[in-house]
């Protein structure tokens, strides 16, 4: 969900974040909290909470704009900020292309909340501890620092996984070898916490300890999620989306009903089908578009009535590199991308299910080799 935009950057909220906002507030507003607020009333309590909470995720929005802005100025384009249920992260249109260009991008979010550590600190001491708004300011002040330290822990995807990665990258020359290393290190950092936030469910905390277990679950599929977005990459390097596409059998013609193309979607496990009226391009249909139908509906539907035309498809060149229209579709809710040939016309259509059936196939080849 969209709630506006700063300094020309998108700010999104995913629906964890409510969850999380709710409980901060809720956990400032008790009165054995950290506010200390017994003997205030309910609706003192209720506004103190919700200003705490709605001040802390300031907090981790101005963390990810210091990413965004340095990003941008580097020359990255930033698509926008997601607050979501373990605090935020940027959404970048590319990556930095060189060591030092990663580790400040990187580094940034974490010095930036030091710094709002230490003004949340000034601000306490001002007010006095011996207040609800000085209190409120200690708490943000250690919450903020609390941050930082722990998005310098190197692994993936926090922030000190990445200036770990940059580091490893400048040592070696090799970015695929500090991925793998920065991975490992994530690995083991995820598997202490996992096994730590056990032993704390089982023995003192159950709440903190489930939170941590979860968080160490978290690290641990980004890793993997990490790694796999490199070889991936690393893969597709020197090849053009025109090898990835979906073989020319994979489409239907306009006289195609939805019954026939779903019993060709489910045959060749795809979601997705570019429709052809002879050599014409018309349009791509989905397996979402034809399970909105009912049974009746798809044996006298023809996909021409629930496709998308072309002018809402998004194209792409089959010459282009792989990786940049892999991107390209990574960034849209697209089914897929339609590869045009030099002259204009579409000629096949790149699916997230092409692309793994030709990772198969190119791992497959390699197998043999071996």
């Amino acid at each position: 969900m969209r709630i506006g935009s700063l300094f020309g950057i998108r700010i999104d909220v995913n629906a964890s974040w409510i969850f999380v906002f709710a409980l901060v507030a809720w956990m400032l507003a008790n009165p054995r909290g950290p506010l200390q607020l017994e003997g205030v009333g309910t609706a003192e309590r209720v506004a103190l909470g919700i200003a705490g909470s709605l001040l802390f995720f300031a907090s981790v929005l101005i963390h990810e704009l210091a990413h965004s802005l340095l990003a941008r100025a580097r020359g990255i384009p930033v698509r926008g900020i997601t607050l979501f249920i373990f605090g935020g992260v940027s959404q970048f249109e590319g990556e930095a292309q060189d060591a030092p260009g990663e580790a400040w991008i990187s580094g940034i979010g974490p010095l930036t909340s030091l710094l709002l550590g230490v003004v949340f600190y000034g601000l306490a001491l001002a007010s006095g501890t011996h207040n609800h708004a000085g209190l409120m300011f200690e708490y943000l002040s250690a919450a903020n620092i609390i941050l930082a330290v722990f998005n310098i822990l190197p692994a993936y995807p926090l922030d000190g996984g990445r200036v770990l990665h940059a580091v490893v990258w400048r040592i070696t020359g090799s970015r695929r070898r500090a991925t793998l290393v920065t991975v490992t290190a994530g690995r083991a950092i995820a598997a202490l916490m996992i096994a730590f936030g056990i032993v704390e469910t089982l023995t003192f905390d159950a709440f903190g300890g489930l939170w941590i277990t979860f968080i160490g679950w978290f690290l641990l599929q980004a890793g993997s999620a990490e790694q796999s977005s490199v070889f991936i990459a690393g893969a597709l390097k020197g090849h053009v989306a025109g090898e990835l596409a979906a073989p020319p059998q994979q489409r239907l013609p306009a006289d195609a009903t939805a019954v026939r193309a779903l019993s060709l979607m489910q045959a060749d496990h795809v979601r997705a089908l570019p429709v052809f009226l002879g050599d014409e391009f018309s349009g791509v249909v989905t397996y979402d578009d034809l399970a909105r139908l009912s049974e009746d509906e798809r044996a006298r539907t023809y996909v021409t009535a629930v496709m998308t035309r072309p002018d809402g498809v998004l194209t792409a060149a089959a010459g282009a590199p792989a990786n940049d229209v892999l991107a390209q579709l990574a960034r849209s809710s697209a089914a897929g991308i339609a590869l045009t040939a030099q002259n204009g016309a579409v000629q096949s259509l790149l699916t997230r299910e092409s692309v793994m059936h030709w990772l198969a196939g190119m791992k497959a080849v390699a197998g043999r080799d071996d």
